[in-house]
């Protein structure tokens, strides 16, 4: 079931909830996270970033996720995230996702401003929306390593917003991609001042690893949509790992894989249920 990712968003935060943004690399990621909103009863934005749908082919990726999508008995946005080829991004747009995101966010001000704009103007004409990262959230994403470049500067979010007329804004407020180094510090506060000001839906990304209570309060203030990876990639690769524990001659990829499956699923209802999104698609 396709549904516009702002429009849910906003339900989202008038609701008191936010809605997962899983990652997927593969299909057995893909299914665990479908299966995990379906038991649920939650919506849920199913992601793929440039160098995943690389590894699995793009017309693959194109092809079974849309496929998801429509066979799917809940709401999903499909996503694709942190696009820095534009023209990849217009590919999956092309393609029938619900939503693209840009990631220019380690270019200047004005870079950032001008291919998000064109992004937006591309994605619109086709009824796609769009997000777009302003304030750089470092660590490792889709195969590319930063460093944070400090925290989103509320002045230059406004005006990013008001200039760029994007459907969701991602900012940095103390997460990070990939494995934490040191325990992660939410910006409780800078989340709360955005989100007063802004009335696009805010995201946050690099969530996996956060304690959960404090991903609650940061939707207690507003958040909509947080972006969940790393965690789903320990939980696929643990049912694999268990699995060939208990079954050491084991060979038979139907069964390692659901035990991926189901791993990734519980993970994923972990969160769904933390973001109180469940009972809501």
């Amino acid at each position: 079931m396709k549904i516009s990712l702002k429009a849910e968003l906003l339900k989202a935060r008038k609701g008191g909830y936010a809605i997962p943004a899983f990652n997927f690399d593969n299909l057995e990621m893909m299914k665990g996270i479908i299966e995990a909103a379906e038991e649920t009863k939650s919506p849920v934005i199913l992601m793929v970033t440039e160098s995943a749908a690389k590894y699995m082919g793009l017309d693959y990726v194109f092809s079974f996720a849309i496929t998801a999508v429509q066979k799917a008995t809940v709401p999903v946005i499909l996503h694709w995230d942190h696009g820095f080829d534009i023209n990849l991004i217009k590919k999956a747009i092309d393609a029938g996702f619900s939503s693209v995101m840009l990631d220019s966010s380690l270019k200047n001000f004005n870079q950032n401003v001008a291919e998000t704009i064109e992004v937006v103007k591309y994605a619109h004409a086709n009824g796609v929306e769009v997000e777009s990262e302003i304030g750089h959230i470092g660590g490792k994403e889709d195969d590319r390593s930063s460093n944070a470049n400090g925290f989103t500067d509320i002045n230059e979010a406004i005006e990013f917003n008001k200039l760029t007329g994007v459907d969701a804004l991602a900012i940095a407020a103390g997460t990070s991609h990939g494995l934490f180094k040191s325990p992660p510090k939410l910006q409780l506060d800078l989340i709360k001042e955005i989100v007063e000001k802004i009335e696009t839906p805010i995201v946050l990304h690099g969530s996996s690893g956060v304690p959960l209570e404090d991903l609650k309060e940061a939707i207690n203030l507003g958040i909509t949509k947080i972006n969940i990876g790393t965690d789903l990639k320990i939980a696929a690769a643990n049912g694999i790992k268990l699995w060939f524990l208990e079954n050491p001659d084991g060979f038979d990829a139907r069964k390692y894989g659901r035990s991926s499956i189901d791993y990734v699923k519980a993970e994923a209802i972990k969160k769904i249920i933390a973001f109180k999104s469940n009972n809501k698609g």
